[in-house]
Order: C-alpha cells, then structure tokens, then sequence
C-alpha cells in the first residue's frame, strides 16, 4: 500500500499515513525530510520514519547514495546561493536526475458543524445551490483545510515531494548556527536556529540556547580582542626599545600570522576563543 503525505500551508504541518503499518504521524512542515537530510552517517541505524515506512525497498540508502547525496548537495548549493532555490531549478535538478514529482491532489476539508444555511437570510428566494455556495461565503473558513497530498512508493518520492512542496512556498532550508542540522524557516526567513534540543544544553531548543552561546561567545572574543590589542602593544613596545634586536622582530611578524590562524580556526570551530586567549596569555610572556 503506497505512503501518502500530506501537507496543510494554513496549519504549516504535515501529515504521514501508511495505514497497512499502523503508521499515521503528524509533524511540523518539512520537518520528516530535514530530520531524514541531517542523518549523515547516523543513516545506518536506520532510526527515522521514512525506513519504517519502506524498510523492504530502501535498505541501500546511504551517506554516499546516489539519492541522498544529490538531495543534499543541491540544498547546500541553494543555500549557499538563495537566488538559486526556485521551482525552474529543482525541475532541472530533477530532469539532470532522471526523477520527477510523485503523483499528488488536493484535498479539501470542510468543517461540517456550521450548518450553511442558516447563515443566509431564509427569506430571500434563491436555489439550494446559491444558498450553500452564498452561506459558505459568510462562514468561518479557519476550520477549513486545502491540502496537498503526494502518493510515495519510496524514500526517493517522499523526499523529491517534501523539497518540491517547500519550494513552491518559498519556504527555505537552512542550517541551524548551534546544532549544525538543517531546518525549515517556517515562520521566519531570517531564523538560524531550529527548535530541536540544543546538543550543550538538554533543557533548552537551539534558539534559546544558540542565541545565549552567541552572546557569550561575543563577550569572550571582546575580551580576547582586548587581550592581543594589549599583547600587540607589548611587542611592539619591545621591538622600539630593542630597534637592533632581529629576535624580536621575528618573533612579532610569526605571531601576527599565528593571530590570523587561530582566528581562522576558531571561525571554522576547530579552536575555541578560550584556548585562543590561553595562547595570547603564553606568548606574551616569551
């Protein structure tokens, strides 16, 4: 029995039904596929909706698959480049691919409560059909749902339908500044925190604890840029009180191109402002 997954753009939502397993899952929109996208190596425990859903035909899904891997690269592309997230480009990255959209409709859901009729005046003389049609006009439509619903056979289809979907919004994928996961910006374009649990703080999401990281970061690399303006001046200090000494020249001219190393490094994370102010510390004293 084929997987369907339905997206509600009102409610921002999603919705997985594969009724044969048991398996009808709700979610917030897109979250399933960047939840699948931030696996990486992690895809071989296979601990993720999309292999209970097809965990007969995908076995061969990997880090390096011709699927995952594509999927991937071209979401880092548009990241990268925003201007290059449009429905013209993922339709060639598809022709490119030999792939295409899963098989979809619309669905509508209508709130049955609100009786119609009783919302148009009982005396004006119209049709059956005029009154349901002028009292549907008048009724409240938040209880209402369009949805879009994509038929899937496998991985491959949810995923070229949950992209597909979220680029017809004009909704983008980003990549979380705190755990390093991609996410949907459903509500904020400008968002670089998601909401799952932050990986340093179990009792907080990624935007309430990315954002207090950022602040304390800043606050460390104030008081690190402090600390070389001050070792700077003493080796400068001591080059003009040594004109002659060919040492500590030397010595100055490495240690500003150490200072853009570890600048470097701990722009890439492989250093931490603690350790760059441990070094600036050290090297003062030689």
């Amino acid at each position: 029995m084929a997987v369907t997954i339905e997206f509600d753009d009102t409610r921002l939502t999603e919705r997985i039904n594969e009724p044969f397993k048991g398996i009808d899952e709700t979610n917030s929109l897109g979250m399933s596929f960047v939840d699948f996208l931030s696996l990486g190596k992690d895809l071989s425990s296979r601990n993720h909706i999309y292999f209970y859903l097809f965990d007969n035909f995908d076995r061969y899904i990997n880090e390096d698959s011709f699927l995952y891997s594509g999927i991937k690269e071209f979401i880092d592309i548009c990241i990268k480049d925003s201007s290059l997230y449009t429905l013209d480009n993922f339709m060639f990255f598809l022709h490119m691919q030999g792939l295409s959209i899963p098989q979809h409709h619309i669905e509508y859901y209508f709130n049955t409560e609100t009786v119609l009729e009783d919302l148009v005046n009982p005396y004006m003389q119209m049709s059956p059909m005029e009154r349901a049609i002028r009292g549907f006009t008048k009724c409240d439509k938040s209880k209402n749902a369009i949805t879009n619903v994509y038929t899937c056979d496998s991985i491959e289809d949810i995923c070229i339908a949950s992209l597909y979907h979220l680029i017809k919004l004009k909704t983008p994928i980003k990549i979380c500044a705190n755990c390093g996961k991609y996410f949907v910006a459903l509500r904020r374009s400008d968002a670089i925190y998601c909401d799952r649990i932050s990986p340093f703080n179990a009792a907080k999401t990624c935007k309430e604890d990315g954002s207090q990281r950022t602040f304390e970061e800043k606050l460390k690399m104030n008081e690190a840029e402090k600390l070389r303006r001050s070792v700077y001046q003493t080796l400068q200090m001591r080059i003009r009180r040594n004109p002659d000494d060919e040492y500590h020249k030397e010595y100055f001219e490495n240690w500003k191109k150490e200072v853009d190393k570890w600048k470097n490094d701990i722009k890439k994370g492989k250093k931490t402002t603690e350790e760059f102010i441990e070094w600036l510390n050290w090297s003062k004293m030689r």
